[in-house]
């Protein structure tokens, strides 16, 4: 007699992604046999069964459970203001047989951490948590997929770096750097705290005024993390950008596959749009007047509105870029179901509405350019 997990998610998993665990019992053969697993759901520390799921072998002795439909449901969406402490899983698998099926041998899985994401089925086949997850001394990659050395920010604009660790303390540091790659100046932040998720405001105005870094002839910066035990990030770089833009321009930000934060400047032409509806009817020409004569007259009209309905919409394009970075943009941008303007340094919650994007080739497009639709607010006039 032997019940085993033989398949377990990895330690740090996407909440979207399939979370499966695979088990074998050798006494499936048993009359009325089934697998009972029970669910469980830590949030953040103390674990409490959240679901039950009777599941029967698929292939021999073996059964697999996937667990992405609760997960997606646990994981809470990166709020960019805070740090979060992932919920946890862990699954209890019995096997039930017999005339009367009852209880025999379980076994507990191991507990698996998860954060709000759900990567594309190419980059979750090769998915490594190792890659993200900050812990022992490995190196790990920000929450994004943005193109390395692309990145550029004016002073006054946002920017966000997101990452995973473990309850470890870790040190932030960032660099400004001259055009010719001499070093400026350094600061350290340490980010005291024992929270998973965490996301870094590393904007030019930020770093200035909440870390006194100096940008003084700067051209670039990076932002890397460290930890007292070795771990480390990669390094990550951006630019200044120096360009002249449209006093329109427009940037946005919005959740990425990674449930990281990505951002990115339309920095040629913002177009600002209002769609109308109308709510009217027609009504009979003529009518009593107040001396009891029936009337025509027209100035009352007979074609006319009690509401009216409108939406406003901003058409933003950007300047020419490389091939990478409209493939990652159109990729991540078109996507995302969470995505902001930013005005004034203040996010604004909006709505992309363009249905279709395109890979662009070097070869045959030439030159890129990406032209956006965002819904904003809708409103109503007064009703008559």
């Amino acid at each position: 007699m032997a019940i085993s997990i033989t398949q377990s998610p990895q330690a740090v998993t996407p909440s979207d992604n399939p979370v499966t665990w695979v088990f074998d019992s050798t006494e499936t053969a048993q009359p009325n046999f089934y697998f009972l697993v029970e669910v469980y759901i830590a949030n953040p520390s103390t674990f409490a069964i959240v679901e039950r799921h009777r599941v029967y072998p698929e292939f021999g002795g073996k059964a697999h459970f996937d667990a992405s439909s609760i997960t997606q449901r646990y994981a809470d969406v990166n709020n960019q203001d805070t740090a979060q402490t992932l919920p946890s899983i862990r699954i209890e698998v019995t096997e039930y047989y017999g005339t009367t099926p009852t209880a025999e041998l379980s076994v507990t899985s191991g507990d698996v951490l998860f954060w709000k994401a759900r990567l594309k089925k190419a980059d979750f086949v090769n998915y490594d948590y190792t890659d993200y997850y900050l812990t022992g001394t490995n190196t790990i990659k920000f929450l994004t997929l943005k193109p390395r050395g692309t990145a550029k920010v004016k002073e006054n604009d946002l920017f966000y770096l997101s990452w995973i660790k473990d309850s470890n303390d870790v040190t932030i540091t960032a660099k400004t750097y001259d055009s010719t790659g001499s070093l400026i100046d350094t600061v350290n932040v340490n980010y005291n705290n024992t929270e998973n998720l965490n996301v870094f405001f590393c904007g030019v105005n930020t770093l200035i005024n909440d870390y006194s870094l100096s940008f003084t002839n700067s051209a670039y910066y990076t932002v890397e993390l460290s930890t007292l035990s070795g771990a480390s990030s990669e390094v990550f770089r951006i630019e200044l950008d120096e360009s002249c833009q449209y006093s329109t321009r427009s940037r946005l930000h919005w959740i990425n596959s990674l449930g990281g934060v990505d951002s990115y400047t339309f920095g040629l032409l913002t177009r600002e749009k209002t769609k109308l509806q109308s709510f009217g009817y027609e009504r009979q020409f003529g009518s009593f007047n107040s001396a009891g004569s029936y009337a025509y007259d027209l100035k009352d009209g007979t074609v006319i509105d009690y509401l009216k309905q409108f939406s406003k919409e901003l058409e933003v394009t950007s300047d020419w870029m490389l091939q990478a970075v409209q493939n990652w943009l159109s990729k991540s941008l078109y996507t995302s179901p969470i995505v902001f303007l930013e005005q004034n340094e203040e996010l604004y919650r909006c709505k992309v509405t363009n249905t279709s994007f395109d890979k662009k080739i070097q070869e045959t497009d030439m030159v890129f350019q990406e032209v956006v639709t965002i819904q904003l607010e809708s409103d109503n006039s007064l009703n008559v």
